[in-house]
């Protein structure tokens, strides 16, 4: 039987639920039926909006079938419309004044926006607190009253211009694409008025830390993620025509930081191990292997772990960063090799925003088949 919607859901709660269904997430609510939800001009299932929206006020999507999409108090309608959004018959036209201004931003807006995003930026790096939410309504007075979702977009559109230059991003506002130009070049512009920034923070907590936060509870549903469906790299660019050169490169220094990677390392095998354990194979457990420190590195893979089914091996090779989910990383050629040829058992565990929440996603089988490689360095011969 249907149970209330569970206490505490706020309107930041459904707006980034409404950015996850416009990116696409996966699901197990169907189409509106009888109401839908109207917000920035789109249409939205009620149902699988509170549903979504529960996984950042409670932990959990809730299931379709553990509340109501009615209109008393504790559905899905009702709730809703306390927020403060629009719930209106399926196909029903809303009135003019409540459909959203669809303008585009200007110069004044960007350069505002793109500055509070810097400062929430420096805010997370250095591990200092804020509130996302605090930040979006101090914002929206001097944005002409933009919506929450328009507000949250364009974070997320700024957060794509950033991993587009290969910088650090906020987490929480993945990189969406299809951003206005002017946007790229106020973030350009920003950087380029406070040249030391990056450079300060690179040296931060989050980007380099020296220890792995040790979970009381080692939740592997918690910690493993499904991988991301893109990653956006670094933007080509030519250098030597813009005399332009490189801020930092990120990804090179996660590759090139030993100590980093060695935890990162090690929290994979602890991770396995665990897994094993709690599969009832005591016995494989113990047979987990950390091959980059045991044998050397230059095998292809850091770490032998097995299957607690067949008892088949697994290549586990482990890249870490400080950073967030949609950041690129550095694979060797080795590794490349590596998974080609041993395809059916290889697999890179993606450990990302270490300093923080350590999680990961794993993509296994061939990395040229599952990544875009991009060369970035030859040998030459003559």
């Amino acid at each position: 039987m249907p149970q209330s919607i569970p206490p505490g859901l706020s309107k930041e709660h459904v707006v980034k639920a409404l950015i996850d269904l416009d990116s696409g997430v996966d699901h197990l609510f169907g189409a509106p039926t009888g109401y839908e939800l109207v917000h920035d001009g789109k249409r939205y299932a009620p149902k699988a909006v509170v549903g979504l929206a529960c996984r950042y006020s409670i932990g959990r999507i809730l299931t379709p079938a553990e509340f109501s999409g009615g209109e008393a108090p504790g559905q899905a309608n009702f709730d809703l419309r306390k927020l403060g959004f629009t719930v209106v018959p399926k196909g029903e036209e809303i009135a003019e004044d409540d459909k959203p201004a669809r303008k585009d931003w200007t110069e004044k807006e960007v350069a505002l926006i793109v500055a509070d995003y810097f400062t929430m930026l420096e805010k997370e790096l250095l591990g200092k607190e804020y509130s996302k939410a605090e930040h979006r309504r101090s914002l929206a007075p001097n944005l002409g009253e933009r919506s929450d979702g328009s507000i949250e977009f364009k974070h997320a559109n700024i957060s794509a211009v950033l991993t587009g230059l290969g910088l650090p991003y906020v987490e929480g506002y993945k990189p969406r694409g299809n951003y206005q130009s002017l946007l790229a070049q106020e973030v350009e512009t920003f950087l380029d008025k406070n040249p030391t920034f990056i450079e300060q923070l690179a040296g931060a907590p989050t980007i380099n830390p020296d220890k792995a936060p040790a979970p009381a509870v080692v939740d592997l549903e918690r910690i493993i993620e499904e991988p991301p469906a893109e990653i956006i790299g670094p933007t080509p660019t030519k250098p030597w025509l813009s005399r332009k050169g490189r801020r930092i490169d990120f990804a090179q220094r996660d590759a090139l930081n030993r100590q980093l990677g060695k935890l990162g390392e090690e929290f994979v095998v602890h991770l396995e191990r665990h897994r094993l354990l709690t599969a009832g194979r005591d016995d494989l457990s113990r047979k987990v292997q950390w091959v980059a420190v045991e044998i050397g590195d230059g095998v292809g893979f850091d770490i032998l772990s097995f299957d607690d089914q067949d008892e088949s091996e697994k290549l586990i090779e482990v890249k870490t960063t400080g950073q967030g989910k949609f950041f690129p990383f550095y694979v060797t050629s080795n590794e490349v090799r590596c998974s080609e040829d041993m395809t059916d058992k290889f697999h890179l565990f993606r450990v990302f925003d270490f300093g923080r929440m350590p999680r990961a996603y794993i993509l296994t089988g061939s990395l040229r088949e599952k990544c875009q490689l991009e060369p970035t360095q030859y040998r030459a011969t003559i």
